[in-house]
Protein backbone atom coordinates (compact mmCIF):
# COMPACT_ATOMS: atom_id res chain seq x y z
CA UNK A 1 0.00 0.00 0.00
CA UNK A 2 2.70 2.36 0.69
CA UNK A 3 4.33 1.63 -2.68
CA UNK A 4 1.48 2.46 -4.19
CA UNK A 5 0.72 6.00 -2.20
CA UNK A 6 4.09 7.12 -2.87
CA UNK A 7 3.40 6.49 -6.83
CA UNK A 8 0.28 8.37 -6.69
CA UNK A 9 1.98 11.24 -5.17
CA UNK A 10 4.68 10.75 -7.24
CA UNK A 11 2.25 11.32 -10.51
CA UNK A 12 0.48 13.94 -8.65
CA UNK A 13 3.72 16.45 -8.42
CA UNK A 14 5.12 15.92 -12.19
CA UNK A 15 1.69 16.43 -13.11
CA UNK A 16 1.57 19.77 -11.05
CA UNK A 17 5.22 20.89 -12.63
CA UNK A 18 3.79 20.18 -16.10
CA UNK A 19 0.94 22.46 -15.34
CA UNK A 20 2.66 24.80 -13.59
CA UNK A 21 5.00 25.07 -17.20
CA UNK A 22 2.41 24.93 -19.13
CA UNK A 23 0.85 28.11 -17.29
CA UNK A 24 4.29 29.87 -17.26
CA UNK A 25 4.30 29.44 -21.37
CA UNK A 26 0.95 30.72 -22.06
CA UNK A 27 1.19 33.99 -20.08
CA UNK A 28 4.32 34.97 -21.71
CA UNK A 29 3.47 38.11 -24.09
CA UNK A 30 4.19 38.09 -27.70
CA UNK A 31 7.66 39.53 -28.51
CA UNK A 32 7.22 43.35 -29.99
CA UNK A 33 7.50 43.53 -34.12
CA UNK A 34 10.79 45.78 -34.79
CA UNK A 35 9.18 46.61 -37.58
CA UNK A 36 6.23 48.34 -36.10
CA UNK A 37 8.61 49.57 -33.23
CA UNK A 38 11.12 51.52 -36.06
CA UNK A 39 8.31 53.67 -36.93
CA UNK A 40 8.89 56.21 -33.53
CA UNK A 41 12.15 55.52 -31.71
CA UNK A 42 15.36 57.66 -32.65
CA UNK A 43 18.19 55.60 -34.59
CA UNK A 44 19.81 53.40 -32.57
CA UNK A 45 17.16 53.34 -29.70
CA UNK A 46 15.65 49.53 -30.56
CA UNK A 47 15.86 47.32 -27.55
CA UNK A 48 15.45 43.40 -27.08
CA UNK A 49 12.44 44.28 -24.40
CA UNK A 50 12.07 41.24 -21.40
CA UNK A 51 8.81 41.86 -19.39
CA UNK A 52 5.89 39.94 -18.94
CA UNK A 53 2.79 42.21 -18.63
CA UNK A 54 1.62 40.63 -14.88
CA UNK A 55 4.68 42.04 -13.78
CA UNK A 56 3.38 45.58 -14.24
CA UNK A 57 0.21 44.57 -12.96
CA UNK A 58 -0.64 42.38 -10.80
CA UNK A 59 2.73 42.36 -8.77
CA UNK A 60 2.61 45.75 -8.17
CA UNK A 61 2.45 46.86 -4.15
CA UNK A 62 3.02 50.33 -3.19
CA UNK A 63 1.81 53.64 -1.71
CA UNK A 64 2.24 56.28 -4.14
CA UNK A 65 1.45 60.03 -3.70
CA UNK A 66 1.04 61.81 -7.28
CA UNK A 67 1.18 65.46 -7.37
CA UNK A 68 -0.65 67.03 -10.28
CA UNK A 69 -0.78 70.54 -12.09
CA UNK A 70 -4.73 70.64 -13.13
CA UNK A 71 -7.58 71.05 -10.87
CA UNK A 72 -9.54 68.21 -9.84
CA UNK A 73 -13.09 69.45 -10.38
CA UNK A 74 -11.17 69.76 -14.50
CA UNK A 75 -12.19 67.73 -17.44
CA UNK A 76 -8.45 66.63 -17.18
CA UNK A 77 -8.44 66.38 -13.02
CA UNK A 78 -12.14 64.27 -13.34
CA UNK A 79 -10.47 60.95 -15.94
CA UNK A 80 -7.06 61.16 -13.82
CA UNK A 81 -9.23 60.67 -10.25
CA UNK A 82 -11.39 58.02 -12.23
CA UNK A 83 -8.27 56.72 -14.07
CA UNK A 84 -6.57 56.31 -10.05
CA UNK A 85 -9.59 54.46 -8.95
CA UNK A 86 -9.64 51.90 -12.07
CA UNK A 87 -6.01 51.23 -11.41
CA UNK A 88 -6.45 50.61 -7.21
CA UNK A 89 -9.15 47.90 -8.52
CA UNK A 90 -7.02 46.76 -10.80
CA UNK A 91 -3.99 46.52 -9.12
CA UNK A 92 -5.30 45.83 -4.85
CA UNK A 93 -1.28 45.72 -3.95
CA UNK A 94 -1.30 50.19 -5.05
CA UNK A 95 -2.66 52.99 -3.18
CA UNK A 96 -2.45 56.28 -5.01
CA UNK A 97 -3.11 59.34 -3.42
CA UNK A 98 -3.65 62.68 -5.71
CA UNK A 99 -3.04 66.15 -4.61
CA UNK A 100 -4.01 68.64 -7.02
CA UNK A 101 -1.99 71.61 -7.51
CA UNK A 102 -2.80 73.23 -10.45
CA UNK A 103 -0.83 76.40 -11.99
CA UNK A 104 0.37 76.82 -7.91
CA UNK A 105 3.01 73.57 -8.74
CA UNK A 106 5.42 75.39 -9.96
CA UNK A 107 5.75 77.52 -6.60
CA UNK A 108 4.70 74.23 -4.39
CA UNK A 109 6.60 71.41 -5.38
CA UNK A 110 10.19 72.33 -4.77
CA UNK A 111 9.76 73.44 -1.26
CA UNK A 112 7.92 70.43 -0.57
CA UNK A 113 10.43 68.07 -2.07
CA UNK A 114 12.52 70.23 -0.10
CA UNK A 115 10.65 69.44 3.32
CA UNK A 116 10.98 65.91 2.45
CA UNK A 117 6.99 65.34 1.82
CA UNK A 118 6.38 62.23 0.66
CA UNK A 119 5.89 62.89 -3.53
CA UNK A 120 6.23 59.98 -5.71
CA UNK A 121 5.69 61.19 -9.04
CA UNK A 122 4.04 64.32 -10.49
CA UNK A 123 3.22 66.29 -13.55
CA UNK A 124 3.96 69.60 -15.40
CA UNK A 125 4.57 71.67 -18.99
CA UNK A 126 7.53 70.08 -19.52
CA UNK A 127 9.08 73.23 -20.47
CA UNK A 128 8.73 74.27 -17.22
CA UNK A 129 9.61 70.92 -15.01
CA UNK A 130 12.97 70.22 -16.98
CA UNK A 131 13.70 73.54 -15.42
CA UNK A 132 12.78 74.13 -11.94
CA UNK A 133 12.73 70.07 -10.67
CA UNK A 134 15.56 67.69 -13.54
CA UNK A 135 17.18 67.44 -10.62
CA UNK A 136 14.84 65.71 -8.59
CA UNK A 137 13.83 63.17 -11.95
CA UNK A 138 14.30 59.11 -12.26
CA UNK A 139 15.74 57.72 -15.04
CA UNK A 140 12.99 55.83 -16.85
CA UNK A 141 14.68 54.10 -19.67
CA UNK A 142 13.50 50.86 -18.47
CA UNK A 143 10.34 51.58 -18.23
CA UNK A 144 10.53 52.95 -21.92
CA UNK A 145 11.66 48.97 -22.94
CA UNK A 146 9.08 47.49 -21.03
CA UNK A 147 5.94 46.45 -22.73
CA UNK A 148 2.25 47.13 -20.87
CA UNK A 149 -0.78 45.92 -21.30
CA UNK A 150 -1.70 49.45 -22.90
CA UNK A 151 1.24 49.14 -25.47
CA UNK A 152 -0.11 46.90 -27.76
CA UNK A 153 2.34 44.16 -27.44
CA UNK A 154 5.32 47.13 -27.94
CA UNK A 155 7.89 48.64 -25.43
CA UNK A 156 6.48 51.46 -23.72
CA UNK A 157 8.61 54.26 -25.82
CA UNK A 158 7.93 52.80 -29.67
CA UNK A 159 4.23 53.25 -28.96
CA UNK A 160 3.96 56.76 -28.13
CA UNK A 161 4.06 59.79 -31.06
CA UNK A 162 8.22 59.24 -32.27
CA UNK A 163 8.51 63.34 -32.22
CA UNK A 164 7.73 62.92 -28.12
CA UNK A 165 9.90 59.97 -27.47
CA UNK A 166 12.65 62.58 -28.97
CA UNK A 167 11.59 65.23 -27.57
CA UNK A 168 11.61 63.55 -23.99
CA UNK A 169 15.08 62.17 -24.74
CA UNK A 170 16.06 65.91 -26.01
CA UNK A 171 15.09 67.64 -22.92
CA UNK A 172 16.39 64.64 -20.76
CA UNK A 173 20.10 64.96 -22.29
CA UNK A 174 19.65 61.51 -23.48
CA UNK A 175 17.88 60.19 -20.93
CA UNK A 176 14.33 59.71 -20.12
CA UNK A 177 12.65 61.69 -17.18
CA UNK A 178 8.82 61.91 -17.88
CA UNK A 179 6.03 59.95 -19.72
CA UNK A 180 4.95 62.52 -22.37
CA UNK A 181 0.99 63.15 -22.30
CA UNK A 182 -1.23 65.83 -23.09
CA UNK A 183 0.60 66.99 -26.21
CA UNK A 184 0.19 70.80 -27.35
CA UNK A 185 1.47 73.13 -29.89
CA UNK A 186 0.72 76.27 -31.12
CA UNK A 187 -0.28 77.66 -34.21
CA UNK A 188 -3.50 79.65 -35.81
CA UNK A 189 -6.69 78.40 -34.83
CA UNK A 190 -9.87 80.17 -37.28
CA UNK A 191 -13.57 79.75 -37.76
CA UNK A 192 -13.89 77.62 -41.12
CA UNK A 193 -17.71 79.55 -41.27
CA UNK A 194 -15.90 82.94 -41.90
CA UNK A 195 -13.21 81.65 -44.54
CA UNK A 196 -16.46 80.17 -46.48
CA UNK A 197 -18.36 83.07 -46.07
CA UNK A 198 -15.59 85.22 -47.55
CA UNK A 199 -14.78 83.11 -50.40
CA UNK A 200 -11.40 81.78 -48.85
CA UNK A 201 -10.63 78.23 -49.91
CA UNK A 202 -7.09 77.07 -49.03
CA UNK A 203 -5.01 78.49 -45.90
CA UNK A 204 -1.75 80.48 -46.07
CA UNK A 205 1.77 79.30 -46.06
CA UNK A 206 3.35 82.91 -45.94
CA UNK A 207 2.61 85.94 -44.41
CA UNK A 208 1.96 87.49 -47.36
CA UNK A 209 -0.64 85.20 -47.91
CA UNK A 210 -1.85 85.87 -44.51
CA UNK A 211 -1.49 89.41 -45.04
CA UNK A 212 -3.86 88.89 -48.10
CA UNK A 213 -6.83 86.93 -45.99
CA UNK A 214 -6.68 89.52 -43.37
CA UNK A 215 -7.42 91.94 -46.28
CA UNK A 216 -10.41 90.07 -47.69
CA UNK A 217 -11.83 90.09 -44.25
CA UNK A 218 -11.65 93.19 -43.63
CA UNK A 219 -13.33 93.80 -46.96
CA UNK A 220 -16.16 91.36 -45.86
CA UNK A 221 -16.77 93.25 -42.81
CA UNK A 222 -14.60 90.83 -40.48
CA UNK A 223 -12.15 91.57 -38.02
CA UNK A 224 -8.91 89.34 -39.09
CA UNK A 225 -7.20 88.46 -35.47
CA UNK A 226 -7.49 88.72 -31.95
CA UNK A 227 -5.43 87.74 -28.54
CA UNK A 228 -4.87 89.28 -25.08
CA UNK A 229 -2.30 89.59 -22.21
CA UNK A 230 -2.22 85.85 -22.10
CA UNK A 231 -1.56 85.04 -25.75
CA UNK A 232 -0.28 88.29 -27.41
CA UNK A 233 2.96 87.81 -27.58
CA UNK A 234 2.48 84.20 -29.55
CA UNK A 235 2.52 85.76 -32.79
CA UNK A 236 5.04 87.99 -32.52
CA UNK A 237 7.03 85.21 -30.99
CA UNK A 238 6.33 82.73 -34.00
CA UNK A 239 7.37 85.55 -36.51
CA UNK A 240 10.48 85.77 -34.93
CA UNK A 241 11.40 82.85 -34.91
CA UNK A 242 10.75 82.03 -38.57
CA UNK A 243 12.37 85.15 -39.26
CA UNK A 244 15.86 84.60 -37.16
CA UNK A 245 16.04 81.37 -36.21
CA UNK A 246 15.95 79.37 -32.89
CA UNK A 247 19.25 80.44 -31.51
CA UNK A 248 19.24 84.46 -32.48
CA UNK A 249 15.44 84.19 -31.25
CA UNK A 250 16.61 82.92 -27.73
CA UNK A 251 19.67 85.02 -27.95
CA UNK A 252 16.89 88.07 -28.20
CA UNK A 253 14.70 86.91 -25.07
CA UNK A 254 17.48 86.41 -23.07
CA UNK A 255 19.49 89.47 -23.71
CA UNK A 256 21.84 90.68 -20.92
CA UNK A 257 21.55 94.48 -21.82
CA UNK A 258 18.88 95.27 -24.93
CA UNK A 259 22.00 95.14 -27.42
CA UNK A 260 20.33 91.85 -29.62
CA UNK A 261 16.71 94.30 -29.88
CA UNK A 262 18.75 96.65 -31.90
CA UNK A 263 19.08 94.61 -34.76
CA UNK A 264 17.38 95.68 -37.72
CA UNK A 265 15.87 92.72 -38.35
CA UNK A 266 13.71 93.33 -35.13
CA UNK A 267 12.80 96.66 -36.48
CA UNK A 268 11.56 95.48 -39.47
CA UNK A 269 9.21 92.37 -37.63
CA UNK A 270 7.85 95.41 -35.33
CA UNK A 271 7.04 96.94 -38.68
CA UNK A 272 5.03 93.89 -39.98
CA UNK A 273 3.45 94.40 -36.94
CA UNK A 274 2.60 98.12 -36.91
CA UNK A 275 1.22 97.64 -40.66
CA UNK A 276 -1.25 95.09 -40.16
CA UNK A 277 -2.60 97.04 -37.69
CA UNK A 278 -2.88 100.17 -39.30
CA UNK A 279 -4.94 98.18 -41.68
CA UNK A 280 -7.14 97.36 -38.81
CA UNK A 281 -6.13 93.53 -38.76
CA UNK A 282 -6.50 93.31 -34.97
CA UNK A 283 -9.57 93.43 -33.32
CA UNK A 284 -10.08 97.35 -31.70
CA UNK A 285 -10.56 96.28 -28.05
CA UNK A 286 -7.36 94.05 -28.43
CA UNK A 287 -5.70 96.82 -26.14
CA UNK A 288 -8.63 96.60 -23.28
CA UNK A 289 -9.75 92.72 -23.42
CA UNK A 290 -8.67 90.69 -20.39
CA UNK A 291 -8.21 86.43 -20.76
CA UNK A 292 -10.34 84.92 -22.13
CA UNK A 293 -12.66 87.97 -23.29
CA UNK A 294 -10.71 88.17 -26.51
CA UNK A 295 -11.18 84.09 -27.26
CA UNK A 296 -14.89 84.72 -26.50
CA UNK A 297 -16.02 87.16 -28.61
CA UNK A 298 -14.50 85.44 -31.28
CA UNK A 299 -16.22 81.85 -30.59
CA UNK A 300 -19.59 83.85 -29.57
CA UNK A 301 -19.70 87.08 -31.28
CA UNK A 302 -18.24 85.25 -34.84
CA UNK A 303 -16.92 88.39 -36.21
CA UNK A 304 -13.29 87.59 -35.11
CA UNK A 305 -12.10 85.32 -37.67
CA UNK A 306 -8.26 84.10 -36.57
CA UNK A 307 -7.03 83.33 -33.14
CA UNK A 308 -3.11 82.36 -32.67
CA UNK A 309 -3.27 80.25 -29.39
CA UNK A 310 -2.52 77.05 -28.03
CA UNK A 311 -3.89 73.42 -28.74
CA UNK A 312 -6.06 73.35 -25.65
CA UNK A 313 -8.03 76.57 -26.82
CA UNK A 314 -10.75 74.80 -28.61
CA UNK A 315 -11.87 72.44 -25.52
CA UNK A 316 -11.35 75.51 -23.19
CA UNK A 317 -13.89 77.27 -25.41
CA UNK A 318 -16.28 74.30 -25.88
CA UNK A 319 -19.22 75.30 -23.86
CA UNK A 320 -19.17 78.91 -25.43
CA UNK A 321 -18.33 77.63 -29.22
CA UNK A 322 -20.84 75.27 -28.93
CA UNK A 323 -20.83 71.70 -31.34
CA UNK A 324 -21.71 73.70 -34.61
CA UNK A 325 -18.68 75.87 -33.87
CA UNK A 326 -16.50 74.83 -37.04
CA UNK A 327 -12.66 75.48 -36.15
CA UNK A 328 -10.04 75.24 -38.78
CA UNK A 329 -6.49 75.42 -38.05
CA UNK A 330 -3.16 75.96 -39.81
CA UNK A 331 0.87 76.18 -39.42
CA UNK A 332 2.14 79.67 -38.81
CA UNK A 333 3.36 80.98 -42.07
CA UNK A 334 6.54 81.70 -43.25
CA UNK A 335 8.00 85.03 -43.22
CA UNK A 336 10.15 86.81 -46.00
CA UNK A 337 13.93 85.95 -45.72
CA UNK A 338 13.35 83.84 -43.07
CA UNK A 339 16.04 81.37 -41.05
CA UNK A 340 13.24 78.68 -40.59
CA UNK A 341 11.67 76.29 -43.71
CA UNK A 342 8.96 75.64 -42.15
CA UNK A 343 10.12 72.21 -40.38
CA UNK A 344 10.01 73.79 -37.06
CA UNK A 345 7.09 73.89 -34.78
CA UNK A 346 6.42 75.34 -31.25
CA UNK A 347 5.63 71.94 -29.18
CA UNK A 348 5.55 70.34 -26.22
CA UNK A 349 3.50 67.94 -23.81
CA UNK A 350 3.01 67.83 -20.14
CA UNK A 351 5.14 65.06 -18.41
CA UNK A 352 4.91 62.49 -15.52
CA UNK A 353 7.80 62.12 -13.80
CA UNK A 354 9.25 59.94 -11.07
CA UNK A 355 10.83 61.54 -7.95
CA UNK A 356 14.34 59.79 -7.94
CA UNK A 357 14.53 59.07 -3.94
CA UNK A 358 11.11 56.32 -4.75
CA UNK A 359 11.59 52.97 -4.27
CA UNK A 360 12.18 50.43 -6.48
CA UNK A 361 8.08 49.27 -5.86
CA UNK A 362 7.28 52.68 -6.04
CA UNK A 363 8.75 53.71 -9.15
CA UNK A 364 7.44 50.53 -11.24
CA UNK A 365 3.84 51.08 -9.56
CA UNK A 366 3.75 54.78 -10.14
CA UNK A 367 5.56 53.67 -14.19
CA UNK A 368 2.80 51.58 -14.40
CA UNK A 369 -0.27 53.96 -13.84
CA UNK A 370 1.70 56.81 -16.00
CA UNK A 371 1.39 54.30 -18.63
CA UNK A 372 -2.09 53.30 -17.61
CA UNK A 373 -3.48 57.03 -17.17
CA UNK A 374 -1.76 57.84 -20.89
CA UNK A 375 -2.55 55.43 -22.93
CA UNK A 376 -5.19 52.42 -23.71
CA UNK A 377 -8.86 53.12 -22.46
CA UNK A 378 -8.09 56.36 -19.91
CA UNK A 379 -5.62 57.77 -22.64
CA UNK A 380 -8.40 57.54 -24.92
CA UNK A 381 -10.65 59.21 -22.44
CA UNK A 382 -8.42 62.31 -22.28
CA UNK A 383 -9.28 62.48 -26.13
CA UNK A 384 -12.71 62.25 -25.56
CA UNK A 385 -13.16 63.67 -22.16
CA UNK A 386 -11.02 66.24 -23.07
CA UNK A 387 -10.39 67.29 -26.05
CA UNK A 388 -7.09 66.43 -25.83
CA UNK A 389 -4.15 65.21 -28.63
CA UNK A 390 -3.14 61.29 -28.02
CA UNK A 391 0.08 60.62 -26.93
CA UNK A 392 -0.38 56.94 -28.37
CA UNK A 393 1.28 56.60 -32.09
CA UNK A 394 -1.78 54.56 -33.13
CA UNK A 395 -4.78 53.53 -32.44
CA UNK A 396 -7.03 56.37 -30.94
CA UNK A 397 -8.27 59.26 -33.33
CA UNK A 398 -8.04 62.88 -33.07
CA UNK A 399 -11.27 64.90 -31.20
CA UNK A 400 -13.37 65.65 -34.13
CA UNK A 401 -13.19 69.47 -32.85
CA UNK A 402 -9.19 69.98 -33.72
CA UNK A 403 -8.71 67.12 -35.80
CA UNK A 404 -8.05 69.77 -38.63
CA UNK A 405 -4.91 70.18 -36.85
CA UNK A 406 -4.07 66.47 -37.57
CA UNK A 407 -1.20 67.82 -40.07
CA UNK A 408 0.18 69.66 -37.77
CA UNK A 409 3.59 67.48 -37.28
CA UNK A 410 3.80 66.34 -41.05
CA UNK A 411 7.66 67.84 -42.17
CA UNK A 412 8.57 68.70 -38.75
CA UNK A 413 12.19 67.80 -37.75
CA UNK A 414 13.15 70.62 -35.10
CA UNK A 415 10.99 71.65 -32.11
CA UNK A 416 10.75 75.01 -30.88
CA UNK A 417 9.36 76.23 -27.19
CA UNK A 418 5.85 75.05 -27.27
CA UNK A 419 5.00 78.91 -26.06
CA UNK A 420 7.85 80.58 -28.40
CA UNK A 421 11.27 81.48 -27.38
CA UNK A 422 9.63 84.46 -25.31
CA UNK A 423 8.15 81.73 -22.62
CA UNK A 424 12.11 81.27 -21.47
CA UNK A 425 12.22 84.51 -19.74
CA UNK A 426 9.45 85.17 -17.75
CA UNK A 427 10.58 88.54 -16.30
CA UNK A 428 11.07 90.10 -20.03
CA UNK A 429 7.98 88.69 -20.49
CA UNK A 430 5.28 91.00 -19.34
CA UNK A 431 7.63 94.27 -20.70
CA UNK A 432 7.30 92.29 -23.94
CA UNK A 433 3.80 91.96 -23.55
CA UNK A 434 2.74 95.38 -22.55
CA UNK A 435 4.88 96.94 -25.80
CA UNK A 436 2.90 94.56 -28.16
CA UNK A 437 -0.34 95.57 -27.08
CA UNK A 438 0.40 99.28 -27.81
CA UNK A 439 1.73 97.76 -30.88
CA UNK A 440 -1.20 95.60 -32.04
CA UNK A 441 -3.57 97.83 -30.78
CA UNK A 442 -2.01 101.08 -33.19
CA UNK A 443 -0.81 103.53 -30.24
CA UNK A 444 2.91 103.35 -31.05
CA UNK A 445 4.84 102.45 -34.03
CA UNK A 446 7.62 99.80 -34.41
CA UNK A 447 10.57 102.50 -33.10
CA UNK A 448 8.76 103.45 -30.00
CA UNK A 449 7.99 98.95 -29.27
CA UNK A 450 11.62 99.08 -29.40
CA UNK A 451 12.28 101.37 -27.12
CA UNK A 452 10.21 100.11 -24.77
CA UNK A 453 11.43 96.72 -24.79
CA UNK A 454 14.91 98.16 -24.49
CA UNK A 455 13.78 100.80 -21.37
CA UNK A 456 13.48 96.91 -19.53
CA UNK A 457 17.28 96.99 -19.53
CA UNK A 458 18.09 100.65 -17.82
Amino acid sequence: MKKWICLLLTALLCLGIFCGCTKQVEEAPAEPKQDEAADAAPAGEQTETDSTEEETSDALNADIVFWSSNTETSNYGQVISAAAEAFMQENPGVKIEISYQGTDIQSTLGPALDAGTKITMFEANTDASMVLWKDRMMDLGEYYTTVYPQTNGQPYGDSIVGAYNVLAKAQGDGEYLYFPYLPQFVNVWYNKDIFDACGITSVPTTWDELMDICQTLVDNGYTPFTSDQGHIHFSFGYYVQRRLGDDAAKALVNSTDGTEWSDPAVLEIAKKFEEAASKGYFASDIMTVVQPEAQQEMVIDKKIAMYVGGSWMPNNLRESAGEDFRWGSFTYPLVENGADDGSSLCYGCYGISINKDATKEEADAAAAFAVYLSMGEWGSKLVSDCNAIPIAKEGVEWPPMIADAQHIYDGITNRWTAQTAFALNNDLLPTVKSALTKLMGGACTAEDFIAEIQSYYK
